[in-house]
Parts: structure tokens; sequence; C-alpha cells
């Protein structure tokens, strides 16, 4: 296969942007940045490592016309002229293509270390985040030495902070770059004490088995190797290995036979233009248009009602000066274009005015997997060059939110935290003169007044997750109000709802009676609510703007008397709920709501059995048989699945094989109609990506997480079952620990009701639990027990795809069995559920009851 030279995303050599960064400075006409895009391909994404740093010199002294005839003369240089393919542009080709498909930035020195060096032999990661910063040692063999052995050369490469880059590590940096702050101050103590005062082996061998291969990668044992004895510190520097190669025709050779594996199809994209349309602030709107012709590749996805659509994903990096300026991820939802209407995707950015920047972009078919990558450099102007939206341009559904502050005003700081309870410490930004002293209320009572900068408080909220209006007020000397502002806590998100709490279904209130009306409003992403309007017999009583959506209504003297309740979003959509409060005995409930139950059938070897039919369930409530009203297989169902992943330390030495088994599972269980979520836990449960059915963004999310902290368990049971909040159908939370709580807020007995209460199968995975902590193997066997989950215990991180792959085939194996209590009684006391199998030796697991 022939590829073409500088068609698509390449590699940067980080190193080399530095060694050039300050020359080019001196001339901005000579950036390369805004060199023409193939030139700049050359010398930044890939090329530019195989000259050395006279040639890199050289070129950057060139006008235009010689640089553009210096890179074409060098291209065209066949090393090797007797064969009849130049290994040259083909190994150029190749080895950018390698490395762009596993890095979309080419700041990383992973991505250059595969264009000079091809795949490494082996690539151990480090998973110890209790002792280290992200990190990864490669490993080339190259041939055998004189004792049959072979040779190794190894590069350790590491990330110095959260977001950034990887870069390779060498002697200068210090071992302690590689270390965490704790971890680096237990470890100077270590070599403080050692050879006064007998101690155990290093810390960081205590915490992290693979510590002792960062020795060898590194040629210093611990943190500076000050007691490993004469001879034994020899730090390493693999520099080597980023160096241009010394013969260009053995690595053109080499890197033109380079096996790629298999790649994504290619999606077609028509144009990519780079506009400035709009201000933002002191920013400019810099927009990226990707037109797709509508014979692109993507395949077409159904949602539930057969409705067509495109479904894309574009993962976006922004850089500036040879770093990571932004990164970024859009999902687009399009309808099906006509034979020959494109599709125009618009892509908007506010970046600093007179910057450059490089804008790195992969389009990703989500049904079919096809893929374009995009680059593009540019200077942002001084200011916006207006201009509308092209008719037939779609935005994706990540919506920038923008706070603007003006003199003396209040910004009361959401929460990074989709969901709250207990203890928050709020913060109010205050600018301006006037304001002297800020009063923090929850749900309309004040809580603390603080005249301190800064302005904060801890706040008391409530024990389970629960809608909150937390409000702070700001006054001047004088006490008058100048400014304040609120967030609402802990909102429910899904699908588009509203349902009416109290009061309770099934009521039957006197006339002149008054009753305390309360609803829920389950709000979409990206959206707010415009008001929740109470109306008694279609007369309005009261419009809120702000929850709780709570309002006393009076039961009118008729006969019928229904309360209706409309939430309207601020795009103009409207739901609405109906509820009786005074009714003729006759008259019956309009939305009835049937008990939905998910049951898995077992037989005597614990085997899943199908093709069992209505007749062979019997349903009993408190007792008493019920009438199946509706019956299913799940097979083909919707399903909303949520990962929950401990990370506390004791995970360090699995939670690489744990986090793969967990992306296995959610890419064989999702298909375009389910949605998943994922939560990780150590001290706190951390949101790692909220419901979505882009199950690749739930994939990237829990990769790289880190072992770190203590166990929050319960907690993050609550936490994370708070998001299946609103959501109707087969919902499961697959839970994996290796420990007992030791940090949680929330009782194991308030986290066991609230597991009760949600309706939620939860999926228990004990791993490495030691045989004496009989509490948490108990705990995980309730919490599946009583929600019709199941639990599982391995001691083998290995055996993990297995279990995930039963739990998949279980998930989608399950009947759906629906009934109407004939329990009229409107209290909301935990109801028991039992399902009986006529067939013998046929066991159901259910939930064991529900809460009406």
């Amino acid at each position: 296969m022939r590829y073409r030279i500088l068609s698509s995303l390449s590699l940067l050599s980080l190193l080399s942007l530095l060694s050039f960064t300050s020359l080019a400075a001196q001339s901005s006409e000579n950036d390369p940045t805004l060199w023409p895009e193939a030139e700049r391909v050359f010398f930044q994404d890939g090329p530019e490592l195989l000259l050395t740093e006279e040639q890199r010199t050289e070129l950057l002294g060139l006008d235009a016309a010689a640089r553009a005839a210096w890179i074409q003369d060098f291209l065209d240089k066949d090393p090797i002229p007797h064969t009849p393919a130049n290994e040259l542009r083909e190994g150029i080709a190749k080895r950018q293509r390698l490395a762009e498909d596993q890095f979309l930035s080419p700041r990383d020195v992973r991505a250059q270390l595969m264009f000079l060096d091809g795949m490494p032999d082996d690539r151990l990661v480090v998973d110890c985040g209790a002792v280290f910063t992200p990190l990864e040692i490669w490993t080339y063999r190259q041939g055998t030495g004189n004792d049959g052995k072979p040779l190794e050369r190894q590069a350790l490469v590491f990330s110095p902070g959260k977001g950034e880059p990887y870069k390779l590590w060498l002697p200068s940096d210090s071992k302690r770059a590689l270390y965490t702050p704790m971890m680096e101050y237990w470890l100077e103590q270590w070599e403080e004490m050692q050879g006064r005062v007998f101690l155990a082996k290093r810390f960081d061998l205590q915490n992290c088995d693979q510590a002792k291969d960062v020795d060898v990668a590194t040629g210093v044992p611990g943190l500076t190797g000050a007691h490993a004895g004469r001879g034994k510190v020899r730090p390493k520097d693999s520099s080597s290995l980023l160096a241009p190669p010394k013969d260009l025709a053995v690595w053109a050779e080499k890197a033109a036979g380079t096996e790629l594996p298999q790649l994504a199809p290619e999606l077609k994209v028509t144009s990519a233009e780079i506009r400035f349309p709009d201000s933002d602030g002191q920013r400019v709107v810099t927009r990226a248009l990707i037109t797709l012709p509508s014979d692109a590749g993507f395949e077409i996805a159904k949602d539930d009602k057969d409705k067509q659509q495109v479904k894309l994903i574009v993962e976006g990096l922004v850089e500036q000066e040879g770093k990571s300026f932004e990164d970024f991820r859009l999902r687009f939802q399009l309808p099906v274009p006509k034979p020959g209407e494109p599709l125009v995707l618009a892509i908007d950015r506010p970046l600093r005015p007179k910057e450059v920047f490089t804008m790195r972009l992969k389009v990703h078919d989500d049904v079919g997997g096809a893929e374009a990558r995009i680059f593009r450099s540019f200077r942002v102007p001084a200011q916006p060059t207006p201009e509308p939206m092209p008719a037939r341009a779609a935005t994706g559904d990540l919506v920038p939110a923008a706070a603007a502050a003006g003199a003396d005003s209040l910004l009361l700081l959401p929460p990074p935290q989709d969901i709250l309870m207990g203890l928050w410490r709020a913060e109010a930004i205050v600018t301006g003169e006037r304001i002297q002293k800020v009063t923090f209320f929850v749900d309309g009572k004040a809580q603390l007044t603080t005249s301190k900068q800064p302005f904060s408080a801890e706040l008391r909220l409530e024990q389970f997750p629960t809608e909150q209006i937390v409000r702070a007020e700001g006054y001047d000397a004088e006490g008058k109000l100048v400014a304040a502002d609120e967030v609402i806590l802990n909102q429910p998100r899904g699908s588009f709802n509203v349902r009416i709490v109290s009061p309770p279904k099934g009521s039957r209130l006197q006339p002149r009676t008054k009753a305390r009306a309360r609803a829920e409003v389950v709000v979409p992403d990206g959206r707010r609510i415009q008001s929740v309007e109470f109306r008694v017999n279609d007369k309005p009583v009261a419009s809120l703007t702000t929850p709780p959506w709570e309002q006393e209504v009076t039961v009118t003297d008729e006969d019928l008397v229904y309360l209706t309740v409309v939430a309207t979003l601020d795009d103009g959509t409207r739901t609405e709920a109906t509820r009786y409060l005074r009714a003729p005995q006759y008259a019956s409930e309009v939305d009835v709501n049937l008990v939905e139950l998910y049951v898995a059938v077992t037989d005597r070897s614990g085997q899943l059995v199908g093709g069992l039919q209505q007749d062979d369930f019997e349903v009993y409530e408190n007792g008493k048989k019920q009438e199946i009203a509706k019956f299913e297989m799940v097979q083909n169902l919707p399903l909303v699945v949520g990962v929950l992943i401990d990370t506390s330390g004791s995970m360090a030495g699995s939670l690489v094989d744990t986090v793969k088994a967990a992306s296995g599972f959610l890419e064989s269980v999702m298909t375009p109609r389910d949605k998943a979520f994922a939560v990780s836990f150590a001290r706190r449960p951390s949101l790692l990506m909220p419901p979505t059915d882009d199950v690749g963004a739930v994939v990237q999310a829990i990769e790289g997480v880190q072992a770190v902290g203590d166990t929050a368990l319960h907690d993050a049971l609550v936490h994370s079952l708070y998001y299946f909040r609103g959501v109707q159908g087969q919902r499961a939370l697959v839970l994996l620990s290796d420990g007992d709580d030791n940090a949680s807020y929330i009782k194991y007995k308030d986290a066991l009701e609230y597991a009760r209460r949600s309706g939620v199968a939860i999926y228990a995975i004990g791993l490495n639990l030691p045989p004496f902590e009989a509490g948490v193997h108990a705990k995980l066997e309730e919490f599946a027990q009583q929600t019709g989950g199941r639990v599982f215990f391995t001691h083998n991180p290995e055996e993990l795809p297995g279990i995930y792959k039963q739990i998949e085939t279980e998930l989608r194996s399950r009947y759906l069995v629906a009934y109407n209590s004939t329990d009229l009684n409107a209290t909301n006391a935990f109801r028991p559920v039992e399902i009986k199998l006529k067939k013998g030796g046929l066991k159901a697991r259910t939930a064991r009851g529900y809460y009406p």
C-alpha cells in the first residue's frame, strides 16, 4: 500500500520544538506554525525528528521559496535508490499513521518514540497512583549480545502534571519528579533514618511491586539511591532514543516495513475552514467548519422510534507554543443528509486574540467507526469578522457556560460535583468595594454570615442527595442588599419528565381542605427549568421558577378535582403530570404506574434459563398474589448501566486490569439505545462521565484513573445511585471494590436502605478481599440480594473479563414482569415482593420489594 505523506495527523517533537521556539520568535513571519500546512507538518509533526540540529537551523533561516524547495529535495532523496519505492516517504507516512492511531496529542513523547523507533517490544504501565505520577516503561529489544541475551534499551516516560503530555525521564529531572509529593516525603524520611534504626523495606516497594521496575529503568534505587551502595547508582540517559537516526537509509528501510495495526475506515472530509465570527469577552470565537459529503462513509443509527440519525464524535486538541492549551470532546447527533447534501460541523472555541494556535481534530463515526483527522494552524485576529452561522452547520452538544461579573457583584461558585450531601464549602466571589458581608442560605434558611474574605462557609446539607437551593447575599456596610446569587444542588438530570410526589396516588381529599403539592422535575443536560406551573382543574394556582417545586393547593367542592403540574424548559419544551385529589369511587387514576420487576431465572446449576412464558411466573406482594399485566424478555430493551470503580490506594496493583475489564464490558454490553456513566471513589466519589450513549466517552473517562486514598464505599454507592433518578426501565450498577468502607459519611444501613429505594439492580464484585473480612463480604452480598443483582468474589484480576461477561449475559437475559398492585393503601411503607416459578428446579432473582 502507498501512503500519502503529510495527509494525516502526524507527530511533533517537543524537544525539537523547544530548540527552535526562540529562533522562530525572532520573526513572527517565520513562525513554523504559520507556514503553509505541508511545510508546517514537515517541521512540527514528525519528519523534523529525522533532521540534525544543523539541518533544522538551516531550514529555519530560509525564505518561503527556498524552504519549500529544501523540504521537497529532502523527501525526494531516495536513501535506497536501487529499489523501485522511496522508502523514506513510505517510512514517514507509516510511522506517522502508527503514532496518530494511539495518540491525539503530538506533544506526547510516546508519539515521538513511535515515530522514531516504532512500537515497543514491551510497554509496562505502572499503576501505583499512591506512589508514582502516571508513568510507563517502554522497552526496545535490538539483537543479542555476546552472552546470547537480548540487547535492551528502555525509556521511562511520565506525565509531569494532570493533563500534561508525557515526557521522557532524564537524570537531570531527578527521580523526585516521578513520585507523588506524599511518597517523596516518606522516602526522604526513610533515607534519613536508614543506618541508624532498623527499618522495613522501602515505602515505595511496600506499596508498589512495580517500584523495582522503575529502579531498573532509571538506574536509581529509591528516591536518590543514597543507601544503595557503591556502584549501584547509575542513572540511565535514554535521550538517544529521541536522537535523529545516524543512518537515514537504515531507518527508512525499517520504517517502510512497519506493520500497522488494523486501522479505522476513512471518513471523507470535503473541506475544513477556520473562521472568526464573534467575540466572547476578551477572546475571539474561533470556528472550525468541517464539511462531510453525504457519502462520507458514516453509517446510520436508529433510535427507539426508528428515527434515523448520524452520530459523530469530535475529539479536539488546541496547542500553543509547544504546549497543550485545551482539549475537548463534542457529540453531534444529526438527521441523515439527503443525497448530495453535505453535513457541516461547527466547532467553536474562544481563544486569545493575536495568538498563534494549532487545532487538531479527530472526527469519529460512533456507529461504523470511520475516522478523519484534521489539523489547522492559524493566528487569531485582534477583532472578529462577524458572519452568521452557515445554514446547514450544526453545533455539538457541549455548550460552554459563561458568567460575567461587573462592579460590586457576587458570584456563587457552583460545585465541581454533580451530587452533594452532608457538608459542602460554598464560596462567593465578590468584586467591587461595596459588599462588606455575605450571608449563606440553604433552602431559604440562613446558616452563616461572614464579613471576612474570602467569603466562604461550610454549609449543612441533607444526609442523602436532595434537590436544594444554596443562596449567597452580599450586603454593604449599612446592611443594604447589593447583589445575590444562587445555585441548585443535586438537580435530577436525564430525559425531561415531571412527576407528582405528593399528595400520594389514591388520595381522596375532602372539599375545601388544603394540601401540600410537590413535584419532581428531571432536567435534560444543557437545559434549565423556565417554570413549573400548578393548576387545579386547569385553573392556574402558582408558577414557580426555582425549586423546591412545592405549592399549597385548595380542594374545591366539585365532585372531580385534579391537580396538574406543567414544567417548561428554557427552549419552550413542555411536559405535564396529573393526579386526582378528589374523584368518584368509580373513577380510576389516569397515570397508572406498573410495578416493574426485572427477573433473572437460573436452574439448579446456576445457569440462566431462557424461553419462559408469562404463565410460568407468579407474583406475590405482601403474600398476596398479583395479576401480571406485562411480560417480555429484556434482551433488546434499552439499558442504563453505571460503572463504579474503587480507586483507593489498595487497588494500586490491580487497577490497570480492572479498567481494561470494565472498558471491555462497556464496549460489549452497550448498544446505540443504551446509556452508561462512570464513577470512581477513594476518600470521595468522583463522577468521571455523566450518563451518555457515547460509550467511547465513558471508556475514555475511566482510562488513566489512579489508585490513592481511603475507601468511601457507602458514599460512592449512594452517589452513583442518584444518577439513576428519573430514569425508567432496565437499570444496573456494577460495583467493584477490594476493601471495606473506612471513610464514608453515610452509614451502611442508610446506604442499604437508599439502595432498596432506588430500584436499581446492583452487581457487586469483590476483588482480593481478605477471607477474614467477613463484613465487606456480607455487605456486597446484601446490596446484591436486596436489589435483584448478583455478587462475585475473586482473587485474580485476570478473571474480571469473565465476570463482566457473566453480568452482561444476565442483563440481556432477564424477564420484565409487571403488575398493578392490589394494595391501594396510600402509605409509603416498603412492600416485599416474591417471584415464584411454577416449573420445579428454577429460581427467580429480583428485587426483594419496592417503595410505592
